[in-house]
């Protein structure tokens, strides 16, 4: 028997194929030509029409951007800074009022009397508060600096957004 009427009397084939494995004739309309447009040009005498880019090209950065970009990140990063010192050195104070119930007369003779003492004291126990309070106010500063980063990181990455935008 012919392999090919075999084919034809079989009504399985012998491998399975789905839609996608199945090739597709294509039938265009009659007037669709792509390359009418060209021959029209060509025709008439006019410039053949150019291909389109396949992407835009990117704006060149020139040095002054990067310069702005950079000023603005070092004001933003001292203003920043500058903040976070603040807050760390009226932390205490304000643990110093709560504690107090908010009295200010209180509060006073409460640092009168912790400088007073610290006058009082010998030059090498001052030294050791002075470098103890140093290290506290430093630590202080610096978990306040961690807590408040990530949304300090996200302001500069917008306004360098909205910079680069010409906003």
């Amino acid at each position: 028997m012919n392999p090919s009427k075999q084919e034809e009397r079989d009504p399985m084939p012998h491998c399975l194929q789905t839609p996608f494995d199945r090739e597709v004739e294509a039938k265009p309309e009659v007037d669709w030509l792509p390359h009418r447009p060209i021959i029209a040009a060509i025709e008439e005498g006019h410039d053949l029409p150019r291909p389109p880019r396949r992407a835009a090209r990117r704006p060149r950065r020139h040095w002054w951007g990067l310069a702005a970009d950079g000023c603005y990140i070092m004001i933003r990063s001292g203003i920043f800074l500058m903040a976070c010192w603040v807050i760390a050195m009226g932390l205490p104070l304000m643990f110093l009022l709560l504690l107090t119930g908010g009295q200010m007369d209180m509060t006073f003779a409460f640092l009168g009397s912790l400088f007073g003492a610290f006058a009082d004291a010998t030059p090498d126990r001052q030294y050791v508060f002075a470098s103890e309070a140093t290290w506290c106010l430093v630590a202080l500063a610096t978990a306040v600096a961690a807590v408040r980063l990530p949304r300090f990181l996200d302001e500069v990455s917008e306004g360098l957004k909205t910079l680069g935008k010409g906003a």
